[in-house]
């Protein structure tokens, strides 16, 4: 190959990148990591607009999102632990501080979402599809902020 279409090949997957990711800087929106638990991908935020604005640009890529809430004025809260298991009962997936926005890498199947909040457990099952993305909610009622 000669120098010249590899410098204009570079210089396009330069600019692509940077397309990609230029947006995001501009509307002063960092992307959050994903994390792995296990052979799990995982990523997680939603504390501030920006933040929230992030895990939207990022949920495409993942089936299912959990959303953890609290009060009558459904205020996010994080630091919730969670387990979900598969239809045998195997846990595939287990934090002890999510949220308050959660998006998981599950292959499709069956599962069961738990998760605690101040001592008060709730669970929910969700099936994916491997097409549509599923969205859990887990809301805890509570006494508002003195």
């Amino acid at each position: 190959m000669n120098s010249k279409r590899f410098a204009v090949c570079g210089t396009l997957v330069v600019v692509g990148l940077a397309s990609a990711t230029i947006p995001a800087l501009a509307a002063g929106v960092r992307l959050p990591a994903e994390q792995h638990e296990g052979s799990v991908a995982y990523v997680m935020g939603g504390i501030g607009k920006s933040d929230q604005m992030a895990m939207r640009r990022t949920a495409s890529q993942f089936p299912l999102r959990i959303v953890f809430s609290e009060r009558k004025d459904g205020e996010f809260i994080a630091d919730v632990p969670v387990v979900i298991t598969d239809s045998h009962g195997h846990t595939v997936f287990d934090l002890t501080k999510a949220g308050p926005m959660l998006d998981v890498r599950l292959p499709s199947g069956k599962y069961l979402v738990k998760a605690r909040f101040k001592g008060v457990p709730e669970s929910q099952e969700v099936t994916l599809d491997g097409k549509d993305a599923r969205n859990v909610y887990f809301h805890w009622k509570g006494q508002p902020n003195a």
